[in-house]
């Protein structure tokens, strides 16, 4: 029987462009279906880390992202709970991007195309079923449903497909972002830079963009925002942050404020028949360390490299899909170790001003805990005897 496509890929999205251009390379044939008609903007940090951009390269992406009026920064400003503030480089050039996410997602959903996939946007996926052969997914009641070898589902944090599918392993509950845009804020402005200010279990994340335009989120616990105002909640939740809220004493909304969650650490089964989850549909990574768009990208390149090269070895078997959740867990596993416990350090007030202080004292270690965050290197630069005694106690054991 031959197939609507090869793969269909439900989510169009960072990881399900980046799955789909993975498997045009390859020649399969390719039907990315989203709800949303791009291009289409969502609550996000409007930030690509040096390991997001190396993913962007290796999909061709890169040239016409920066085409597209994305701001090249060279590191991170780190402010602590008591105000201390660390400007640390990424090492050995390593850069950033600040790019509006309306604008990331409408080139990607152009590149895809470009490759030859078939976009289907402004096209709710209502249900998904797995036969022996095939997987069948049903845009509108009543019509014939689309098949395919294999459904790659890349439909985000909130993804009914997970949940029909039985592949739900469990529900973040920590935090929730609430942002929106704003001029007009004091501050360095003179060039775009990204930003993270640390509370006490809670945050904040700043992406200026060079033309005074800038992105505030927090990230704050959910009662604060019960029974409030978006605005309410935003302006008492800026009491954890003096000096953010300083910079934005005097500034303009641009923008309504927008809300997501619940955001925090959450792994959801990978594989079941043949389908796999990537992106946020299959693990939710807590947004501090800016690493969304990297974790995104990687899984969707996986999910494409797995189900091309089950294709090519004669059919998609839970064998051949089950290698996707290994090679997850090899690429992956050791970064999102060392978030989780950066979250830890980081968002103890009594704690990490002090370790803010030792890190200014020692750029060089500065600059090689933003290159772990930033994906540039790996987990082992920092997790390491060496690195310990040089930022607690100033010199190698």
């Amino acid at each position: 029987m031959r197939h609507d496509a090869d793969v269909v890929i439900v989510g169009a999205g960072p990881s399900g462009c980046a799955a789909a251009i993975t498997l045009r390379r390859r020649g399969y044939r390719v039907l990315m279906i989203d709800r949303a008609t791009f291009p289409r903007d969502k609550p996000c940090g409007d930030y690509c880390d040096p390991g997001a951009l190396e993913a962007l390269d290796d999909l061709g992406c890169l040239a016409p992202v920066l085409h597209a009026g994305a701001s090249p920064i060279g590191g991170m400003r780190i402010v602590a709970q008591d105000g201390t503030t660390i400007d640390p480089r990424f090492p050995a050039g390593g850069q950033g991007l600040l790019l509006r996410r309306f604008v990331l997602d409408a080139e990607l959903v152009a590149a895809a195309a470009a490759a030859g996939s078939e976009v289907a946007d402004g096209t709710p996926v209502i249900d998904v079923q797995i036969d022996a052969g095939r997987v069948n997914v049903q845009t509108r009641r009543g019509s014939r449903p689309l098949t395919a070898a294999v459904a790659i589902v890349c439909d985000g944090m909130h993804s009914a497909i997970v949940r029909q599918l039985g592949l739900l392993a469990g529900m973040a509950s920590r935090r929730y972002t609430l942002g929106a845009y704003f001029t007009g804020l004091d501050g360095p402005t003179s060039q775009a830079r990204g930003e993270l200010h640390l509370g006490a279990g809670r945050y904040g994340g700043v992406a200026r963009f060079s033309g005074g335009l800038a992105n505030v989120c927090l990230a704050l616990p959910r009662d604060a925002l019960a029974r409030r105002s978006a605005e309410q909640a935003f302006r008492e939740g800026l009491r954890s942050f003096p000096r953010l809220a300083d910079e934005l004493s005097g500034a303009r909304r641009e923008s309504p404020f927008r809300a997501s969650g619940p955001i925090g650490f959450r792994t959801n089964r990978m594989v079941a028949g043949r389908v796999m989850l990537a992106g946020d549909a299959a693990a939710q990574v807590d947004p501090m360390t800016g690493q969304g768009i990297f974790f995104a990208l990687r899984s969707g390149m996986l999910a494409g490299e797995t189900a091309a090269a089950a294709l090519a070895a004669g059919g998609p078997t839970a064998a051949r899909l089950d290698a996707y959740r290994r090679r997850r867990r090899a690429a992956f596993g050791p970064q999102l170790r060392a978030a989780r416990l950066l979250q830890v350090l980081a968002l103890r007030q009594h704690l990490t001003p002090w370790l803010i202080r030792r890190l200014s004292a020692h750029p060089h270690l500065a600059s090689k805990l933003v290159g772990v965050t930033g994906d540039l290197l790996p987990p082992s630069a920092i997790l390491n005897a060496v690195y310990a005694a040089r930022l607690l106690v100033g010199h190698r054991p």
